[in-house]
Formats: C-alpha cells, structure tokens, sequence
C-alpha cells in the first residue's frame, strides 16, 4: 500500500457550517434593514423592491456558499472514510471492498460511482439516502465549477436546510473518523 493518506484535520463540522451560515445571513438582513445606521446612504438611490431584491439576491449567494461548504464537508467524511478503512485494514465488508478499489485507484477513487455505489450495498443503509446524495453531488459539482451549465440534477434546487438533515442522518452512517 501507499503511503497513508495525509490529513489536514480542518475538515469543516456541519453545525460550525449552520452557524456561519445563520451570522451570514442575519448580517445580511440587518446590512439591508432600516436599523442599518448607513441605510440611507447605501440605498439611496434604490426603490424599496431593488432593495427587497438586492437582499434576495445575496441570500441565495450565502445559501449556495453554505451547500457547497455542507457538501465538501460530507465528502471528505466519506473520503476519510476510505482511507481509514483501506490503511487500517478493517474486517468489514465495505472495508474489504474498498480495499480492492484501492488496489485499482488508491485515494482518487470516484465519489459517486465507487464510495456512494459501494455504501449502497450495506446492510441498514436506505438506498433513498445515497440516491439523494448522489443527486446532491450534481448540485455540488455544479456549484464548484463555476454554474456555467445548465445543472440536470434530480432537483434544480437544493435547500442548506434538507443538505443539513442529510448531513445529520448521514451521522448516523458507521463512517468511521479520525
């Protein structure tokens, strides 16, 4: 085997995600809010709608910049995942498959069709769960590479809020953690 995997241990928690996104988005709604002491001459020039919409705008921006921080999160969980199964030499099913994966691609093994297709096939795990994530991913890759096309995945929009409940029910996967 390869040298192991180095960690950087500043994998980001998705409760600190949640939390940075709550302050992003509450400044926001002061930053465009009458109690904002430089209201007046920020928006002076603006109908109350332009500024409604100006909001709504920057909203939706936060929104994606904490889905795409939820995502990269949950993807290095199952990617430590790996590597910790693969380097310490689990007895478990998955672990042995994974290892065998490695054989084939070390650390770049697909996301989608080789760490999500092989959880697939644990016992206890819901299908739906993975299919949802996969889906999710779309969205991700969509986000990280610049939204230059038109995103085909199982939904055209995704809520930080459902991407939170999947982060939480993924806590519940027997991923194991460093």
């Amino acid at each position: 085997m390869t040298d192991r995997l180095s960690k950087s241990n500043q994998n980001l928690d998705k409760d600190d995600i949640a939390e940075m996104f709550l302050y992003r988005e509450k400044s926001l709604k002061l930053y465009f809010s009458s109690l904002n002491p430089e209201y007046k001459i920020i928006f002076t020039s603006l109908t109350q709608k332009e500024i409604e919409k100006e909001l709504e705008y920057h909203l939706s921006e936060v929104k994606k910049d904490a889905c795409l921080n939820l995502l990269a999160s949950i993807e290095a969980a199952f990617r430590l995942d790996y590597a910790i199964r693969c380097e310490e030499k689990d007895k478990a099913d998955i672990s042995r498959k994974f290892r065998s994966l490695f054989a084939e691609n070390q650390y770049w093994i697909p996301l989608e069709e080789g760490i999500f297709d092989e959880w697939k096939n644990v016992p206890g795990i819901k299908t739906a769960t993975i299919s949802f994530l996969k889906g999710a991913f779309k969205y991700r890759h969509w986000l990280a590479h610049g939204r230059y096309w038109t995103l085909k995945a199982g939904k055209k929009k995704y809520d930080f809020y459902e991407l939170y409940n999947l982060a939480t029910e993924l806590d519940t996967f027997p991923l194991k953690r460093i």
